[in-house]
Formats: C-alpha cells, sequence, structure tokens
C-alpha cells in the first residue's frame, strides 16, 4: 500500500508544534549542540541511530520529522511509513528554512561568543 509523504513548511509546523505536535529532531549531537529548535515539545535521535531508536517514537500524536535542510528528514519520515506510522510529517527545508522564517533556534554559547570575536577583529 503507499501512502504519500506529508511535508509541512516551518510557519506550519511551529503553529502545530504550539498545538501539541511533537518535534522529533534527527541531526547529529554536533549539529544541535551549534544550533538547535527551540520549541519545548521535542525529542532527539540522531540519525545515526535511527533505525534502533525509532521505537521511542510515540505513534499517538503527530511527530514532524526535521534535520538541517530536510533530506535526511525525508527519508525517516518515508521509514516511519514503512514502520506503520500515520502522523509523520517532513519539516520542510529542515531547521535552514526554519531560521531563515526567524523562527525560535537557541545558539551555542560556544559558537556564539567565537563570532562575536570574529566581529570585533
Amino acid at each position: 500500500m503507499y501512502q504519500e509523504i506529508k511535508e509541512v513548511y516551518p510557519s506550519v509546523a511551529y503553529e502545530r508544534i504550539q498545538d501539541g505536535a511533537l518535534l522529533l529532531d534527527i541531526r547529529e549531537p554536533e549539529e544541535i549542540e551549534m544550533m538547535a529548535f527551540d520549541v519545548e515539545a521535542q525529542i532527539f535521535i540522531p540519525h545515526s541511530e535511527f533505525d534502533s531508536r525509532f521505537s521511542e517514537i510515540p505513534r499517538d500524536r503527530d511527530v514532524i520529522i526535521g534535520c538541517h535542510s530536510g533530506n535526511r528528514s525525508l527519508n525517516a519520515t518515508l521509514f516511519l511509513i514503512k514502520e506503520k506510522y500515520e502522523h509523520v510529517y517532513n519539516l520542510k527545508g529542515g531547521i535552514s528554512e526554519w531560521l531563515e522564517l526567524d523562527l525560535p533556534v537557541k545558539w551555542d554559547n560556544y559558537k556564539t561568543e567565537s563570532v562575536a570575536h570574529v566581529h570585533e577583529i
């Protein structure tokens, strides 16, 4: 049986997260340390561990899957659909497009200080 992959734009995803959807960030820890989605309802499962940990993802809640650009999350969304998850959505454009729309992110202090230091030179 074929099921279409559903994608949501960051602005719609943000609204859905505010209304109870869960954001699943599948980026690797070093990516998240530099910049993270700043929403309360989120979980982290690195793409490198996804196959062994996907069962941690709730089936009874809308789940929006994000990565850097939307490519890894698209593959993860397809994987979950094959595993019979019904309420999964790919975050179109990933955190890159999220950031372009000025949606909330958290920056790593070390990286922020480094950038600030570079600007002082």
